[in-house]
């Protein structure tokens, strides 16, 4: 079996109407030059299939998605008072948290979504699976444990909302790797 994946027609609609966006006009003409344009990207440049297929769950899905926006907001909140305090923003840390979900689509996700929210940004995920990130802030070891807790309740929402099993031994405790960079 050939790793380079068969023509896909969702793939050219799809690459079609981020053509007819991205150009804004909306005419028969525009939607013709965005399906030649499609097409020879996906001839040009053939895509490897997925190893890994995934589902979507709609329920954990919209349960990931709800979380994310809560952390989100609370979390602008927090950097914004850590901005206008009289104090300021003091030195932060950079750590290593090492995921437990071998899938790359996965721990991309959960890379994205833990950069996304205000107070960490990812710095590196490297192929061993470990998250290197930047923490805003005074970050103390209890600081640094109560975040690699939040991250990894992420991973286990992202594994649960893109179908995945249950990711064995996904919580922080003494034996988990979360180490100073």
């Amino acid at each position: 079996m050939s790793t380079v994946r068969s023509f896909r027609p969702g793939s050219l609609i799809a690459l079609g109407l981020l053509w007819l966006l991205m150009s804004g006009s909306w005419t028969w003409g525009s939607l013709a030059m965005g399906l030649l344009m499609g097409t020879i990207v996906l001839l040009a440049f053939p895509m490897p299939r997925r190893l890994a297929r995934f589902r979507f769950r709609p329920i954990p899905l919209a349960w990931l998605t709800i979380t994310f926006l809560a952390n989100l907001f609370w979390s602008s909140f927090i950097v914004a008072w850590m901005a206008m305090r009289p104090s300021g923003i003091t030195e932060g840390r950079v750590v290593a948290i090492r995921l437990h979900d071998t899938d790359d689509f996965r721990r991309t996700v959960t890379a994205e979504m833990t950069s996304l929210v205000p107070g960490t940004v990812v710095i590196d995920l490297d192929p061993q699976g470990h998250l290197l990130i930047h923490i805003i802030d005074h970050c103390d070891d209890a600081r640094l444990l109560a975040e690699a807790r939040r991250i990894h309740r992420l991973e286990r929402r992202v594994a649960n909302a893109f179908g995945a099993p249950p990711l064995e031994g996904c919580g922080v405790g003494p034996q988990e790797e979360v180490r100073d960079e």
